[in-house]
């Protein structure tokens, strides 16, 4: 999604030999942009100790209204006409730490919050909706979990400043990713979310993921999510920050946003300083932390809201004194009295609200959703990988798993820490970064992680799987292999179709993906069979000195083709 900077290419402008605009442009009439707009709001932050040093310790930015107490009615009531204002239609408090925690604090700030927005006039705050999923992610209960959903049914979502969202309260599902398809409450409209969108993209529901960290376009039409930047390595946790590039990161998702115009457009956040993703107006607390600046390096803490109103008002035009632009287009225009009118120079202290080409005259082309990303290829009989994810959904049964050890003892199930599962960023980021200069680095690809048996001792890891093989004449088997360790000595893979040995694969060397592999399969041609992958830790090539250490492997894009090559 990178492309020339916007401040480089505006830059061009302050020297230019003779002037590039015209005098005028359109009217206040840009091309549609319906969605809803929702934005994550922190609910703990607090003013008086013990838990004001979620301020002082967490965080390295001051708001502009001070370290404040969400549960303040002057702040609450500052932020909701705020947000309303620059056309914001729904607040997603998060309750997602434990409704109870911090001395009862959180729950009483968000009943605070309802009572502020109650109170006002109508039409000058947005309404509410409740994320939730301590149950799950913090205590793994789904008993807990359903008493959180009660909670949020009986004592918030009868209000009448509750959002609806396809005719029910919305509630948000903060949790992991193994837990998408266990749960659910059909008094609600429930939408999910997880730690990073990257993580959870492959098996998302249909409906998306409405949060975390959108660090990864989504492929479906209800949900498009943007956030300014991300940034927890001043918390200690080893993790790569999203930089924020002074708003051109977050200015990007939103022209993907407009483009695609979805159903509703959900803004990760607000005010979690602790995780910097806030666009509230903020300065740093001290020479660590880059301050929001303008074009000129000059201080605008307000940057982010500015440019949040700006995309966020774009359902009712033109925002009055905002500057606007086309992507990959030289003419810049403020708008003022009701028209855009040319602008010779970049403005001080204001963002430029860059726009998709051509929607100043309503020709923007909108983004497909092609489902997964995955191609439509007319060879592939069956995708493996789809076949797993309607079981990971719960609608089938067609692959077990099972661990023999290295003496010989076989278990069902994945036992002595060998791992099955999907393919996530994070795998391949490791991969890439050990991978050489001119290594394939395709992203979003889709197909398994595995990992032998090493815990206790080392084992097979033998996952099966059954399938209706179609009457054709051609098939094969075909599979991307992925080393994740330059480190690891070599992972072995046999492959078996009713038991018989039908292919060996010894992936050793760099990390990163390796050649394509085809098996045939044509002598089961309209057969039933059990397909097994037995993914070992290398003995079968390197005897005795083979050790399990770092024998991350990945199977990406496994189907059964008719036709390859």
């Amino acid at each position: 999604m990178r492309k020339k900077t916007l401040l480089g290419s505006l830059l061009l402008l302050l020297f230019a030999a003779a002037p590039v605009y015209s005098a005028s442009a359109a009217a206040n009439h840009p091309a549609p942009f319906t969605s809803q707009v929702g934005i994550w709001y922190t609910v703990w932050w607090d003013s008086e100790p013990p838990y004001d040093s979620h301020w002082t310790d967490w965080t390295r930015y001051r708001p502009e209204l001070g370290d404040y107490n969400s549960g303040d009615e002057a702040t609450i009531r500052a932020h909701m006409e705020w947000m309303k204002q620059a056309g914001i239609d729904f607040v997603i408090l998060d309750d997602t730490n434990g409704h109870g925690n911090d001395g009862g604090n959180i729950a009483g700030n968000i009943d605070k919050i309802f009572e502020v927005v109650e109170a006002m006039p109508e039409g000058t705050a947005p309404k509410l909706a409740l994320a939730i999923g301590y149950g799950q992610w913090g205590l793994n209960d789904v008993r807990a979990h359903q008493d959180e959903a009660d909670l949020v049914y009986d004592r918030y979502a009868q209000s009448p400043v509750y959002y609806q969202w396809k005719g029910k309260p919305l509630l948000i599902d903060y949790t992991t990713p193994s837990w998408f398809y266990r749960w659910d409450d059909d008094r609600f409209s429930v939408r999910w979310a997880t730690g990073k969108v990257s993580e959870g993209e492959p098996v998302a529901p249909d409906t998306g993921l409405w949060g975390w960290v959108f660090d990864q376009e989504q492929n479906n039409g209800e949900i498009v999510g943007v956030n300014p930047g991300w940034d927890t390595a001043h918390l200690g946790r080893g993790t790569t920050p999203i930089p924020r590039e002074n708003g051109e990161y977050y200015s990007e998702m939103w022209q993907e946003a407009l483009k695609s115009n979805p159903e509703a457009v959900v803004i990760a956040s607000f005010n979690d300083f602790a995780e910097e993703t806030a666009i509230e107006a903020a300065e740093p607390r001290n020479a660590a932390a880059p301050a929001y600046t303008d074009y000129y390096g000059d201080a605008a803490p307000d940057w982010y809201q500015q440019l949040t109103e700006g995309y966020a008002g774009l359902k009712n035009g033109y925002r009055e004194g905002f500057y606007y632009k086309e992507a990959d287009q030289s003419k810049l225009y403020r708008y003022e009295n009701g028209r855009l009118q040319a602008a010779s120079e970049l403005p001080h202290g204001a963002p430029v609200i860059e726009l998709p080409k051509g929607f100043m005259n309503g020709k923007v082309v909108e983004t497909g959703h092609p489902g997964h990303g995955k191609d439509a290829d007319k060879w592939v009989a069956l995708d493996l990988f789809d076949d797993w994810l309607r079981q990971f959904k719960g609608l089938s049964q067609t692959w077990s798993f099972s661990t023999r050890l290295e003496n010989g003892d076989e278990t069902p199930g994945l036992s002595n820490g060998d791992v099955f599962d999907y393919i996530q960023q994070s795998e391949t980021e490791l991969m890439y970064s050990q991978a050489g200069e001119d290594a394939d680095r395709p992203s979003g690809r889709l197909g398994f992680k595995l990992h032998p048996a090493w815990n206790g001792a080392n084992g097979w890891l033998n996952a099966d799987v059954q399938v209706d093989l179609p009457q054709e004449k051609h098939l094969y088997l075909t599979y991307i292999p992925g080393k994740v360790n330059t480190a690891s000595d070599g992972i072995t893979l046999t492959i078996l179709v009713n038991g018989q040995q039908v292919a060996f694969d010894w992936i050793e060397g760099e990390a990163g993906w390796k050649d394509k592999r085809a098996v045939d399969l044509s002598a089961y041609a309209g057969q039933s069979v059990t397909i097994r992958f037995q993914i070992g830790w290398g003995q079968e090539a390197l005897g005795d000195a083979a050790t399990a250490a770092y024998d991350s492997f990945l199977i990406g894009e496994p189907r059964i083709v008719t036709k390859w090559k």
